[in-house]
C-alpha cells in the first residue's frame, strides 16, 4: 500500500488520468441508459472522480514546469483544492451541481492548452480536443453563471459533445504525455 502512494508522479498521474476517463464513461452510460444501479454508490464515485482530476491538474505542472513560469505550480494546486471542494460541495448536497467548479476547471483547461500548443507536449489531436471541449464548457457555464441563462435542449446537447471531447481530449491527452515523458527521461518521478 506504501508504494501506491509513493509512487512515480507519472505513473500516478496515468492512473489517474483512466480512472477519471472511465469514471466519466460510466457516468454518460448511466445517463443515458435511466438506470439507477449505481445511486448508492454516487457519492462514492464522485469522490474518486474529484480526487483523480485534482490529481491530474497537480500533476499536470510537472508534466510541462520546462514551458510555464514557476508560479503556475501555485495555480495548479489553487485548481485542485477548487475542484476537491466543489466535489465535496456537491457530495454533501449543499449546493446542486457546483458550477463555479466546471468554469473555472474549463478556464483554466483551455489557458495551459493553448499555452502548451505546439510544444510537443501533448500530442495534437488531444491538444485540440482539449481546447474544443474546454470552449464548449467555458461558453456553457459562463452563460448559467454569469447571465442567469439556462441554455436550451439543443445547446445542451452540444455541451454535452463538448464535455465528451473535453473529457477524452484531457484524460488521454495527459496518458499518453506522462507515457511519451517517460520514454525519453529515465525516470519520472
Amino acid at each position: 500500500m506504501k508504494t501506491f502512494f509513493t509512487q512515480p508522479i507519472g505513473n500516478l498521474a496515468r492512473q489517474n488520468a483512466i480512472t477519471f476517463l472511465v469514471l466519466n464513461l460510466l457516468f454518460v452510460a448511466l445517463q443515458l441508459s435511466g438506470t439507477t444501479a449505481l445511486d448508492a454508490l454516487e457519492d462514492l464515485i464522485n469522490f474518486i472522480w474529484g480526487f483523480s482530476l485534482a490529481t491530474i491538474v497537480i500533476t499536470a505542472y510537472y508534466l510541462a514546469e520546462d514551458h510555464v513560469p514557476d508560479y503556475w505550480r501555485s495555480a495548479h494546486s489553487i485548481l485542485a483544492t477548487v475542484i476537491i471542494f466543489g466535489t465535496f460541495l456537491e457530495i454533501t448536497e449543499l449546493e446542486d451541481g457546483f458550477l463555479p467548479m466546471y468554469f473555472f476547471w474549463a478556464f483554466n483547461s483551455l489557458i495551459y492548452s493553448v499555452t502548451l500548443r505546439g510544444n510537443g507536449v501533448f500530442r495534437p489531436i488531444y491538444e485540440n480536443m482539449t481546447i474544443l471541449g474546454a470552449l464548449f464548457l467555458l461558453i456553457g457555464s459562463s452563460a448559467t453563471l454569469f447571465f442567469g441563462f439556462e441554455p436550451s435542449d439543443s445547446f445542451q446537447q452540444f455541451g454535452f459533445i463538448g464535455w465528451l471531447v473535453l473529457i477524452i481530449g484531457f484524460s488521454l491527452g495527459n496518458y499518453f504525455a506522462w507515457g511519451d515523458k517517460s520514454i525519453t527521461s529515465n525516470e519520472v518521478e
